[in-house]
């Protein structure tokens, strides 16, 4: 029987990678499955992302509840909850995770606003702007499945079609580059009329 995963020469195999890239296929085709069915469920019954987590909530707190009062009933001993404990080397790695993260956003901000070439300039703000649409119309948990299916399926579209992706995304981006030097070069050419035509009324 052949086996659903391809083999990382190194020896290594990094799970999320295998999934996104569908190498690990029954797995990655069930998250896609229960996260559709999940999505689908919420939508029938109009559930808001609100009324999820509450649900959700009450459903881990009522578990711990009941199993920790079965614990003491039938054995007598306390719940050992040492295990939920948060180390302080975790919170300190997280910390800095997340302010690496941060940071880089900030850098990534700024360079795309003080960046020479309009192109990456005006792709990044478009994107924001489909991005605020999107938020508009969607609501929470809607925006998560779509999330999940889009990292489901790019990636391996992108490892399959990366080259013939490139290339066109190259020539659109050399077109709008023409038009827009030649855009620029007639509001040049017209501002300079322009300089001429006052230069000449005010000689007279």
């Amino acid at each position: 029987m052949a086996n659903d995963v391809t083999k990382d020469p190194s020896g290594k195999s990094d799970i999320v990678e295998d999934i996104y890239l569908w190498r690990r296929k029954k797995l990655a085709f069930s998250i896609l499955s229960v996260s559709t069915a999940t999505w689908v469920l919420l939508n029938i019954y109009g559930f808001n992302s609100i009324t999820i987590v509450s649900w959700t909530s009450m459903a881990i707190v009522s578990m711990v509840f009941l199993w920790g009062n079965l614990l003491r009933l039938l054995s007598k001993v306390e719940p050992e909850l040492s295990g939920l404990e948060v180390s302080e080397e975790f919170v300190e790695e997280t910390v800095r995770s997340c302010r690496k993260l941060m940071e880089e956003m900030v850098r990534w901000m700024f360079l795309v606003g003080a960046e020479s070439e309009w192109f990456v300039f005006a792709r990044t703000v478009f994107g924001f702007w489909v991005l605020s649409r999107i938020g508009n119309l969607l609501d929470f948990h809607t925006c998560l499945f779509i999330g999940l299916a889009i990292s489901l399926t790019i990636p391996k579209l992108w490892e399959r079609n990366g080259d013939r992706i490139q290339k066109q995304l190259a020539n659109v981006k050399e077109r709008s580059k023409g038009a827009y030097d030649a855009t620029h070069e007639k509001i040049l050419m017209m501002k300079n009329k322009l300089q001429r035509e006052d230069k000449v009324k005010k000689g007279e």
